[in-house]
């Protein structure tokens, strides 16, 4: 058994591959690892890349959202203690009418 062993190791040796192999076994091993870092690992690189840019993506919308929250209840603490902003805001969005008075809404298309 251990004469076939070294016997097929010998082999090994004599090829391309094995010469490469038994010459540089760092670059082998390191070679080894990227490639199973890269595609057999459960987390491999790409899925943590696609992680950290979706995490990224949900922060930079969770400011988003945090600013606009913040500007809406400025916008609403206003309409509640300022009167002429609540008339106005009535007139601009919803398109109400003082007595005896006409309202003409443009549209775009």
């Amino acid at each position: 058994m251990k004469n076939m062993v070294s016997h097929l190791l010998e082999k090994f040796k004599n090829t391309t591959i094995g010469r490469f192999v038994w010459q540089h076994p760092y670059w082998v091993l390191f070679i080894a690892v990227l490639i199973h870092t890269f595609c057999f690992n459960q987390y491999t690189l790409y899925d943590m890349i696609k992680a950290k840019m979706s995490i990224s993506k949900l922060n930079a919308e969770y400011d988003f959202y945090q600013n606009k929250i913040q500007e809406d209840s400025i916008k609403l603490h206003n309409l509640k203690t300022d009167n002429q902003n609540l008339i106005k805001f009535a007139r601009e969005v919803y398109g109400m009418k003082k007595d005896k008075e006409d309202v003409y809404i443009i549209r775009y298309k």
